[in-house]
């Protein structure tokens, strides 16, 4: 994986996870930040050679 992809995939992981422990939930950012980890998820799967998210591709 490339080393931007790694760092910006662990950046957006830790800012969801503290989304999710405040006790108000700001769900417009979460569902917003969970879209945007869907799409480096395929350009990460997309450096491997795998296209979408079925896993028998």
């Amino acid at each position: 994986m490339k080393p931007d992809l790694e760092s910006a995939y662990a950046r957006m992981r830790a800012e969801l996870e503290h989304l999710l422990a405040e006790p108000v939930k700001d769900f417009p950012k979460i569902d917003a930040l969970i879209d945007q980890l869907e799409q480096l998820q395929l350009a990460i799967k997309g450096e491997h050679g795998l296209k979408g998210n079925n896993p028998n591709e």
